[in-house]
């Protein structure tokens, strides 16, 4: 019986074998069975990926590295290569050299191995970076110009800090200021704490207020330290000009308030006011005339307690024992005194109680969050002032927030889209203020569970107006996104259709917006995947990308034309040795394939280029690939394959413009071709694929199969091609003639070898089928 099978989509992407007999589901018509080395369009059709463009070597051959993606803005933007302890830099496709030594790449020290590396997260604010993991301080990149960078340990103006110490332990101080020594009355100290931090208080003794009397003497009252709240009141009859006053840098003092009487009467000021910093303040006095009834002033503090901090640089522990009553540390913020204390706190951050694993931003605050010790905890920072997390009774001091949850599951990251999303091993949350109309602060917060399936350490992607993130265990993606129907917000699974996409476990993402919207993820067996995601359209199709080699990273950034770049970190084995490349996608590959300019174009990996003024036959400069068979394009045509010697490779016939690279396979099987006849189902008769009609856009070459053995050309060279030149790129419908055997499957499948572009938008299969 004959039959015809339209294909006029395949933006599903690749599917799940699990869904081989699924002919009832929407999304099976539109998928395939294998989709390799192709991209799905949300139009429907499928293109061939571009090569990648050889950058050059990582810094560590046996060592794997990772890149991170900073953009300063769409015209300035780098790739930072972190790698065993240390980081490097990229730019417009180049690396970034020493200035000092142009001979050498420009490269800045850092705390994390190799091993590490793939669980920092960070946050960019302008051109600079915060960067957590779990087992290492929070570290600050700095980008001073493009070819200065620093990255050291961040220097917090107040640091983050547990809750109050609640016991009857004292600290004594051994100084105001400097190094000094810690005495504690109790054994609280333990090495964890050395490069950690303590808040240290008094309480002022003698000093809460100062006074200014308002008569006839004019000058200045004592000074008073003030730190939050302050108020000031006036009594009895004056007559003249009362000033409060602040010490600002350099020891100037500055009016903040300024008050008046012309006359002896009541003038009762009452005035209150906060510092956001530590300060000293005085009342300035001066009279028209004398006052009476004893006329006075008085500032006074709300809270009378003064703080500094220190940091721990060395613990003494006896023998024997864990922990110690001593401790040495460098007075960051002066002490008020040296006596013993109950005030105190210890620092949020230490490698006693860890470090935070997350960071974002929200609202004007850095947020870090999930310590071992306080892993559903959350501290942000004063707002605009990231290094200063210190509390107050003010809406925009330090916050600290723990979440209430059932289980204590780390928090794995945190991002921004209106409220704080956060994700933990167990569950997601959402962070806002009470009050809809109100700003998050430190005695406006409202936390909600939303749903409990986990995550991984991996940070999550803002992808248009939702937020993408890899669910525990590393097999999954999902989509949370608010839904009006549950007043709430939802995470939906985008490899329900797709799980074995996801074998070997997700490692790193990246998210490319430009030009068409693709979440791109590594698998712990060296495959990169990707999923082009339309949802309004919705398009969410998964595909698969494979090399001569394995993607051990992936980052994108903003790039010069009409797409992100994609950069990856790929390890080979060139010349019987592994070697670690930094590589990327062709940037210019969509300009080049709407032009149709086929000598630019890049369809192989780990390429390179040349341009020459004449023909020429032979190109050296090739020492990447040594001993690697290679290909070519030469001037808009495919060469015949070498192997590189010596760094050198000699081409079949002279050319002027050469691409040599690895070749790379794209392959796609549609789902079976099943169909419904006048008496029943196509499904388990006997089909023979006879016809194929495939609707090409702007291709040359590219195979069909229907058993995967022997393979046929769609079209061959026209008669009227000149034997030198490369043939025309077609766009249209091809017929061609399979000549399938019979079986079960009737299965078609259609790949791209050469150095050329491959664009399917449809297919039709025209069979016969048999059976009853």
């Amino acid at each position: 019986m004959p039959a015809s099978q339209l294909v006029s989509s395949f933006n599903a992407g690749e599917l799940s074998p699990y869904m081989d007999v699924r002919s009832d589901v929407e999304k099976y018509a539109s998928g395939c069975r294998m989709l390799e080395n192709f991209i799905t369009l949300p139009y429907g059709g499928v293109y061939r990926r571009p090569g990648t463009e050889y950058l050059g070597k990582a810094k560590y051959a046996d060592r794997q590295c990772r890149l991170i993606g900073f953009n300063f803005s769409t015209t300035t933007r780098f790739v930072i290569e972190m790698g065993d302890l240390y980081l490097r830099f990229w730019s417009n496709g180049v690396q970034v050299m020493n200035p000092s030594n142009p001979s050498l790449p420009l490269e800045v020290a850092s705390p994390y191995p190799d091993g590490r590396v793939r669980q920092v997260q960070y946050v960019q604010i302008n051109d600079v970076m915060y960067f957590t993991h779990p087992m290492h301080e929070p570290q600050k990149l700095v980008r001073n110009a493009d070819d200065n960078w620093s990255f050291a340990p961040v220097v917090w103006d107040w640091p983050a800090t547990l809750d109050e110490n609640i016991t009857n332990t004292t600290i004594t101080p051994s100084g105001q200021t400097g190094t000094i020594t810690l005495t504690a009355s109790s054994s609280i100290f333990t090495s964890g704490n050395v490069g950690g931090y303590f808040v240290i208080g008094h309480r002022v003794r003698g000093n809460a207020y100062v006074e200014k009397k308002l008569n006839g003497d004019s000058g200045w009252s004592s000074t008073l330290t003030v730190f939050g709240r302050w108020e000031f009141t006036t009594f009895g009859k004056w007559n003249g000009v009362v000033t409060i006053e602040r010490q600002i840098n350099g020891g100037q003092w500055e009016a903040i308030r300024t008050y008046r009487s012309a006359e002896l009467g009541e003038r009762n000021v009452s005035a209150t006011g906060t510092e956001t910093k530590q300060c000293l303040m005085r009342i300035n006095w001066n009279p028209a005339v004398a006052g009476t009834d004893n006329p006075n002033s008085r500032l006074e503090v709300a809270d009378n307690r003064i703080w500094g901090f220190v940091k721990v640089t060395n613990v003494t522990i006896p023998p024997g024992q864990t922990s110690g009553t001593v401790a040495t540390a460098t007075v960051q913020s002066a002490l008020a005194e040296t006596l013993a204390t109950t005030l105190w706190a210890e620092g949020a951050f230490s490698d006693r109680r860890g470090h935070a694993r997350a960071v974002s931003l929200h609202e004007g605050r850095i947020f870090y969050a999930g310590t071992a010790y306080r892993p559903l905890s959350l501290w942000g920072s004063v707002i605009d002032d990231f290094q200063n997390f210190r509390r107050t009774s003010l809406d925009d001091g330090g916050l600290f927030y723990s979440l209430s949850a059932k289980e204590a599951n780390a928090v794995q990251w945190m991002e921004s889209q209106g409220e704080l999303i956060i994700g933990t091993s167990g569950d997601e949350w959402t962070i806002g203020s009470s009050d809809a109309d109100s700003a998050l602060t430190p005695t406006n917060v409202r936390a909600q569970r939303q749903s409990s399936y986990g995550s991984m350490f991996l940070s999550a992607a803002i992808v248009n107006d939702v937020i993408l993130f890899v669910q525990r265990r590393g097999r999954k993606i999902r989509e949370l996104v608010y839904s009006f129907e549950k007043d709430g917000w939802v995470a939906p699974d985008l490899t329900v259709l797709a799980e074995h996409v996801t074998a070997g476990e997700i490692v790193e993402v990246a998210y490319q917006q430009q030009p068409d919207a693709i979440y791109w993820a590594v698998r712990g067996d060296g495959q990169l995947i990707g999923m082009t995601y339309e949802r309004d359209q919705n398009v969410v199709g998964w595909h698969r990308h494979t090399t001569q080699g394995t993607f051990e990273s992936v980052a994108t950034i903003y790039g010069v034309g009409t797409g992100d770049e994609v950069w990856l970190s790929v390890r080979r084995r060139i010349n019987g040795e592994d070697v670690r490349y930094i590589e990327r996608f062709r940037p210019d590959f969509r300009e080049t394939f709407d032009a149709q300019d086929k000598p630019n174009w890049w369809y192989l990996d780990c390429g390179k280029r040349y341009s020459v003024g004449s023909p020429q036959a032979t190109f050296t400069g090739l020492s990447h690939l040594e001993g690697a068979e290679v290909d070519f394009l030469a001037d808009g045509a495919a060469s015949p394959s070498r192997t590189v010697a010596g760094g050198s490779v000699t081409l079949q016939a002279a050319a002027e413009r050469v691409l040599v690279g690895l070749r790379y396979e794209s392959r796609l099987k549609p789902m079976r071709l099943e169909m419904v006849l006048q008496d029943g189902s196509s499904r388990g008769r006997i089909k023979r694929v006879h016809r194929l009609i495939a609707s090409l856009y702007k291709s040359l070459g590219g195979q069909f199969s229907t058993d995967g053995q022997e393979w046929n050309w769609f079209y061959s060279r026209e008669m009227s091609t000149p034997m030198d030149a490369s043939p025309p790129v077609f766009t249209g419908d091809k017929e061609v003639h399979a000549a399938g055997d019979y079986s079960d499957s009737g299965d078609v499948l259609i790949r791209q070898n050469q150095p050329f572009p491959l664009t399917l938008l449809a297919l039709v299969a025209k069979m016969d089928t048999y059976g009853d």
